[in-house]
């Protein structure tokens, strides 16, 4: 069982209790925060915080909960910074090793001057290439150093007071104003399936009164409770209700965005049963810059379907990008549907694509730069689960020139259709070999 977020708009009477909130949760997370990391014991710190700043003991869990997701996600991000210096060293040394290769095959004393112009080409792309490779090298080391640590009110923001005039701000005062606005944005109330309506401090009814419980060092100003009807939720109200129904836990997050707060609930989703089957055969989807190809084969892996999804998300915003993939998940969810069979993409790590595009020419790197594959996977995972579609991950080795060798001029198929065929195919467990002649040639 997974879970799921959904927003709704939070009340003009809230604002006030949400302004207030966000600043006292700030200063309890930010503060916790430097506590944990000087190695302080969190039960002695609990206690006290309970003291210091005016809040129970399950609002202090809600804050400790937000500190651990940040510290998970921090450090998540730290190892993938890890990894993709890593692949880049890794492909930019195989680089080097090539030219260096190309640079012995030629001879600059045969021939007049074209043999030596190009050797001369050869080393200076070779000494570039060093240059950067250091470079990494010594960002890596840097990296691997110093610890990840958290910047309550976002990186990009902080960075931004030393470069006011290119980041829109006319004084640092402007900048101030922002910096304070934005770490006292949000504050999170965690749920659990033990207490009552899923959220001791926030409690939230089906005909859409919230009922928060107020801290103590808010009561003076709000009283015990702030109450607020009209919660409905335009997505996922059916989800919500589920858990209602069923004692689940429901954690809120409110959070300021444009003068705006929102409410943000998390549940478990119901529970679907998958209705697709493997012996209804399983559609492939090989996604690409540009397009995503899919095709659909039955039980025996004989190709029954295939097609194309055009998509653009060359320099488009994040929302953008979503909202186009969203629109293709939806579309492969319903021709699964249709077929009622199961779905397989590669189980592809695409930051190691993004690491090494470098070396793959500028156009390619400026398409998969701004491809967000892991997004594409995680939408597509979303609307199978809703719909009772198994998702299934393969590995990808060599299903392009499978595809390109034994499907396209069999089928008169697209790289992108052939290349999903071999993956459907090999879902089911066909056998999918590259041919004698073509692996011979690769090993020369």
């Amino acid at each position: 069982m997974s879970q799921v977020t959904y927003q709704t708009k939070c009340p003009e009477s809230l604002t006030e209790f949400c302004e207030l909130m966000g600043v006292l949760f700030g200063k309890v997370e930010r503060d916790l925060y430097k506590a944990l990391s000087r190695g302080e014991q969190l039960n002695d710190l609990k206690r006290n915080y309970q003291k210091k700043y005016g809040i129970n003991a399950r609002q202090f869990n809600s804050v400790h909960s937000s500190i651990k997701g940040k510290r998970a996600s921090r450090q998540e991000g730290y190892k993938n910074q890890i990894e993709n210096l890593s692949d880049q060293i890794q492909g930019l040394s195989k680089s080097i090793d090539k030219k260096k290769q190309q640079l012995n095959q030629t001879n600059p004393n045969c021939g007049l001057g074209k043999n030596r112009s190009l050797s001369d080409k050869i080393r200076r792309e070779i000494h570039q290439k060093q240059r950067r490779l250091a470079m990494l090298k010594g960002r890596l080391s840097s990296l691997k150093k110093n610890q990840p640590s958290l910047i309550f009110g976002s990186k990009k923001l902080w960075k931004a007071q030393f470069n006011l005039e290119a980041n829109g701000y006319s004084s640092h005062e402007e900048w101030l104003k922002d910096w304070r606005a934005a770490r006292k944005s949000q504050f999170m109330l965690v749920g659990s399936k033990d207490e009552t309506q899923g959220n001791v401090n926030c409690q939230l009814t089906k005909d859409g009164k919230i009922k928060i419980n107020v801290p103590p060092a808010l009561m003076p100003k709000f009283g015990r409770y702030i109450i607020a009807d009209g919660i409905k939720f335009t997505y996922g109200q059916s989800d919500i209700d589920y858990a209602l129904s069923k004692g689940k836990a429901l954690t809120f997050r409110f959070v300021s965005q444009c003068g705006q707060w929102y409410i943000f609930c998390t549940v478990d989703r119901a529970e679907i049963p998958y209705q697709s089957k493997y012996s209804n055969g399983m559609l492939g989807v090989d996604l690409n810059p540009g397009v995503i190809g899919w095709a659909y084969c039955d039980s025996t892996g004989n190709l029954k379907a295939r097609g194309q999804i055009k998509i653009n998300i060359n320099d488009r915003t994040s929302n953008q990008i979503e909202a186009t993939l969203g629109d293709a998940c939806k579309k492969l969810v319903e021709i699964a549907s249709q077929y009622n069979c199961p779905i397989t993409i590669e189980s592809l790590n695409f930051s190691q694509k993004k690491a090494s595009m470098r070396e793959q020419g500028v156009k390619y790197s400026r398409m998969l730069s701004n491809f967000a594959y892991s997004k594409f996977a995680e939408i597509l995972a979303s609307r199978c689960e809703r719909f009772g579609i198994e998702l299934i991950t393969v590995n990808p080795a060599y299903s392009s020139l499978i595809g390109l060798v034994k499907f396209m001029g069999l089928y008169g198929l697209s790289s992108d259709t052939a290349a999903a065929l071999v993956l459907a195919r090999r879902a089911l467990r066909k056998s999918e070999r590259i041919p004698a002649k073509t692996a011979s040639c690769l090993q020369v």
